[in-house]
Protein backbone atom coordinates (compact mmCIF):
# COMPACT_ATOMS: atom_id res chain seq x y z
CA UNK A 1 0.00 0.00 0.00
CA UNK A 2 1.32 3.42 -0.97
CA UNK A 3 2.65 5.56 1.85
CA UNK A 4 2.02 9.27 2.16
CA UNK A 5 4.59 11.30 4.05
CA UNK A 6 4.35 14.41 6.19
CA UNK A 7 6.38 16.36 8.72
CA UNK A 8 5.03 16.69 12.23
CA UNK A 9 6.35 19.95 13.65
CA UNK A 10 7.74 20.24 17.16
CA UNK A 11 4.73 21.85 18.84
CA UNK A 12 0.94 21.64 18.74
CA UNK A 13 0.80 18.53 16.56
CA UNK A 14 1.04 20.58 13.37
CA UNK A 15 1.23 18.26 10.36
CA UNK A 16 2.57 19.40 6.97
CA UNK A 17 2.28 16.95 4.03
CA UNK A 18 5.43 16.44 1.93
CA UNK A 19 5.07 16.72 -1.83
CA UNK A 20 7.47 15.74 -4.59
CA UNK A 21 9.69 13.27 -2.75
CA UNK A 22 11.42 10.01 -3.59
CA UNK A 23 10.07 7.43 -1.18
CA UNK A 24 13.34 5.47 -0.98
CA UNK A 25 15.19 8.61 0.11
CA UNK A 26 13.00 9.32 3.13
CA UNK A 27 13.53 7.82 6.60
CA UNK A 28 10.28 7.47 8.53
CA UNK A 29 10.61 8.72 12.10
CA UNK A 30 13.73 10.75 11.36
CA UNK A 31 14.08 14.22 12.89
CA UNK A 32 14.46 16.91 10.24
CA UNK A 33 14.99 20.64 9.84
CA UNK A 34 12.45 22.19 7.48
CA UNK A 35 11.75 25.58 6.01
CA UNK A 36 8.20 26.88 6.40
CA UNK A 37 6.62 30.24 5.70
CA UNK A 38 7.54 31.13 9.31
CA UNK A 39 11.24 30.23 9.15
CA UNK A 40 13.37 27.19 10.04
CA UNK A 41 11.59 24.60 12.17
CA UNK A 42 12.25 21.21 13.76
CA UNK A 43 10.03 18.25 12.99
CA UNK A 44 9.75 14.50 12.51
CA UNK A 45 8.88 12.58 9.34
CA UNK A 46 5.72 10.52 9.75
CA UNK A 47 3.77 8.32 7.34
CA UNK A 48 0.17 7.50 6.54
CA UNK A 49 -1.12 4.57 4.53
CA UNK A 50 -4.38 6.40 3.77
CA UNK A 51 -6.38 9.50 4.60
CA UNK A 52 -3.52 11.98 4.43
CA UNK A 53 -4.30 14.95 6.70
CA UNK A 54 -5.10 18.24 4.98
CA UNK A 55 -2.26 19.89 6.83
CA UNK A 56 -2.18 22.62 9.40
CA UNK A 57 -4.03 25.82 8.56
CA UNK A 58 -1.40 28.27 9.82
CA UNK A 59 1.92 26.83 8.62
CA UNK A 60 3.00 26.01 5.07
CA UNK A 61 5.91 23.64 4.42
CA UNK A 62 8.28 24.91 1.74
CA UNK A 63 11.23 22.52 1.88
CA UNK A 64 12.87 19.78 3.90
CA UNK A 65 16.36 21.21 4.45
CA UNK A 66 18.19 18.28 6.05
CA UNK A 67 18.11 15.44 8.51
CA UNK A 68 18.80 16.81 11.98
CA UNK A 69 22.44 16.70 13.06
CA UNK A 70 23.67 16.18 16.61
CA UNK A 71 23.96 19.94 17.02
CA UNK A 72 20.43 20.37 15.67
CA UNK A 73 19.10 17.91 18.24
CA UNK A 74 20.89 19.75 21.04
CA UNK A 75 19.37 23.03 19.86
CA UNK A 76 15.88 21.50 19.72
CA UNK A 77 16.23 19.94 23.17
CA UNK A 78 17.19 23.31 24.63
CA UNK A 79 14.15 25.14 23.22
CA UNK A 80 11.69 24.13 26.00
CA UNK A 81 14.00 25.67 28.60
CA UNK A 82 14.21 28.89 26.60
CA UNK A 83 10.44 28.92 26.21
CA UNK A 84 9.95 28.55 29.95
CA UNK A 85 12.23 31.52 30.62
CA UNK A 86 10.48 33.60 27.95
CA UNK A 87 7.10 32.69 29.47
CA UNK A 88 8.24 33.90 32.90
CA UNK A 89 9.68 37.12 31.50
CA UNK A 90 6.56 37.79 29.41
CA UNK A 91 4.36 37.50 32.49
CA UNK A 92 6.59 39.91 34.39
CA UNK A 93 6.27 42.41 31.56
CA UNK A 94 2.50 41.91 31.41
CA UNK A 95 2.27 42.98 35.03
CA UNK A 96 4.62 45.89 34.39
CA UNK A 97 2.54 47.16 31.47
CA UNK A 98 -0.72 46.27 33.25
CA UNK A 99 -2.06 44.39 30.25
CA UNK A 100 -5.34 42.42 30.49
CA UNK A 101 -3.90 39.37 28.72
CA UNK A 102 -2.84 35.85 29.63
CA UNK A 103 -0.01 34.00 27.91
CA UNK A 104 -1.28 30.58 26.84
CA UNK A 105 1.95 29.26 25.34
CA UNK A 106 5.36 30.32 24.06
CA UNK A 107 6.91 28.89 20.90
CA UNK A 108 10.50 29.44 19.82
CA UNK A 109 11.22 28.66 16.19
CA UNK A 110 14.23 26.42 15.64
CA UNK A 111 16.44 29.21 14.28
CA UNK A 112 15.81 31.28 17.45
CA UNK A 113 14.97 34.32 15.32
CA UNK A 114 11.26 34.39 16.13
CA UNK A 115 9.17 33.75 19.23
CA UNK A 116 5.42 33.26 19.02
CA UNK A 117 3.47 34.37 22.09
CA UNK A 118 0.00 32.87 22.09
CA UNK A 119 -2.28 34.91 24.30
CA UNK A 120 -5.90 35.56 25.15
CA UNK A 121 -7.54 38.75 26.33
CA UNK A 122 -9.38 38.85 29.65
CA UNK A 123 -13.17 38.75 29.36
CA UNK A 124 -14.81 42.12 28.63
CA UNK A 125 -11.40 43.78 28.25
CA UNK A 126 -9.82 45.54 25.29
CA UNK A 127 -6.22 46.27 24.33
CA UNK A 128 -5.26 49.53 22.69
CA UNK A 129 -1.64 48.79 21.76
CA UNK A 130 0.73 45.87 22.32
CA UNK A 131 3.66 47.37 20.40
CA UNK A 132 5.56 48.81 23.42
CA UNK A 133 5.25 45.48 25.26
CA UNK A 134 6.31 43.48 22.20
CA UNK A 135 9.24 45.80 21.41
CA UNK A 136 10.50 45.69 25.00
CA UNK A 137 10.30 41.90 25.12
CA UNK A 138 11.96 41.51 21.70
CA UNK A 139 14.89 43.63 22.86
CA UNK A 140 15.46 41.56 25.98
CA UNK A 141 15.08 38.17 24.27
CA UNK A 142 17.00 39.32 21.18
CA UNK A 143 14.45 37.81 18.82
CA UNK A 144 11.34 38.98 17.01
CA UNK A 145 8.33 38.50 19.29
CA UNK A 146 5.10 37.82 17.41
CA UNK A 147 1.83 38.19 19.31
CA UNK A 148 -0.84 35.68 18.32
CA UNK A 149 -4.32 35.98 19.79
CA UNK A 150 -6.03 32.62 20.30
CA UNK A 151 -9.66 31.52 20.32
CA UNK A 152 -11.07 29.11 22.93
CA UNK A 153 -10.66 26.25 20.41
CA UNK A 154 -7.04 27.27 19.81
CA UNK A 155 -6.39 27.27 23.54
CA UNK A 156 -7.77 23.75 23.92
CA UNK A 157 -5.57 22.56 21.03
CA UNK A 158 -2.48 24.11 22.61
CA UNK A 159 -3.06 23.02 26.20
CA UNK A 160 -4.60 19.63 25.42
CA UNK A 161 -6.71 17.37 27.59
CA UNK A 162 -9.27 14.57 27.46
CA UNK A 163 -12.71 14.71 25.90
CA UNK A 164 -15.87 13.23 27.47
CA UNK A 165 -15.09 10.02 25.55
CA UNK A 166 -11.95 9.63 27.66
CA UNK A 167 -9.61 10.04 24.70
CA UNK A 168 -7.14 12.80 23.86
CA UNK A 169 -8.87 15.81 22.31
CA UNK A 170 -9.21 15.45 18.54
CA UNK A 171 -7.92 19.00 18.00
CA UNK A 172 -4.58 18.26 19.68
CA UNK A 173 -4.08 14.72 18.38
CA UNK A 174 -5.11 14.44 14.72
CA UNK A 175 -7.70 17.08 13.74
CA UNK A 176 -5.82 19.83 11.91
CA UNK A 177 -8.70 22.03 10.79
CA UNK A 178 -11.74 21.89 13.11
CA UNK A 179 -15.04 22.56 11.36
CA UNK A 180 -17.59 25.15 12.44
CA UNK A 181 -20.25 23.29 14.42
CA UNK A 182 -23.73 24.82 14.43
CA UNK A 183 -26.68 24.38 16.77
CA UNK A 184 -28.65 22.97 13.82
CA UNK A 185 -26.06 20.22 13.30
CA UNK A 186 -26.53 19.17 16.92
CA UNK A 187 -30.33 19.33 16.90
CA UNK A 188 -30.51 17.40 13.62
CA UNK A 189 -29.02 14.50 15.57
CA UNK A 190 -31.81 14.66 18.16
CA UNK A 191 -29.56 16.08 20.85
CA UNK A 192 -30.66 18.91 23.13
CA UNK A 193 -28.17 21.72 23.64
CA UNK A 194 -26.63 21.46 27.11
CA UNK A 195 -23.39 23.14 28.25
CA UNK A 196 -22.40 20.03 30.18
CA UNK A 197 -23.22 17.52 27.44
CA UNK A 198 -22.69 19.25 24.11
CA UNK A 199 -19.74 21.55 24.84
CA UNK A 200 -16.06 20.63 24.85
CA UNK A 201 -13.48 21.91 27.31
CA UNK A 202 -13.12 24.94 25.03
CA UNK A 203 -16.69 25.91 25.85
CA UNK A 204 -17.75 25.50 22.20
CA UNK A 205 -19.92 22.81 20.62
CA UNK A 206 -17.92 19.59 20.38
CA UNK A 207 -16.21 18.89 17.05
CA UNK A 208 -17.36 15.26 17.13
CA UNK A 209 -20.93 16.29 16.25
CA UNK A 210 -19.65 16.63 12.69
CA UNK A 211 -18.63 12.96 12.59
CA UNK A 212 -22.10 11.72 13.56
CA UNK A 213 -24.05 14.03 11.25
CA UNK A 214 -26.20 12.01 8.84
CA UNK A 215 -25.37 8.63 10.38
CA UNK A 216 -28.69 8.41 12.22
CA UNK A 217 -30.62 8.34 8.94
CA UNK A 218 -28.39 5.55 7.66
CA UNK A 219 -28.75 3.56 10.90
CA UNK A 220 -24.99 3.46 11.30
Amino acid sequence: MEQKLAVKLRKFNRICPIKGYKEDSIRIGAPVIVKTDRGEEFGTIISFVKNVPEGTSDVSLKKVLRYATENDLKTANFLPEKEAKAYQLANEKIREYELPIKIVEVEYLFDNKKINLYYKIAKDKKISDLKPFRKDLSGILKAEVIMRSVTPRDEAKIIGGLGPCGKTLCCCSWLQKPKHITVKMVKDQGVQISPTKTSGICGRLMCCFEYELGKQDKNI
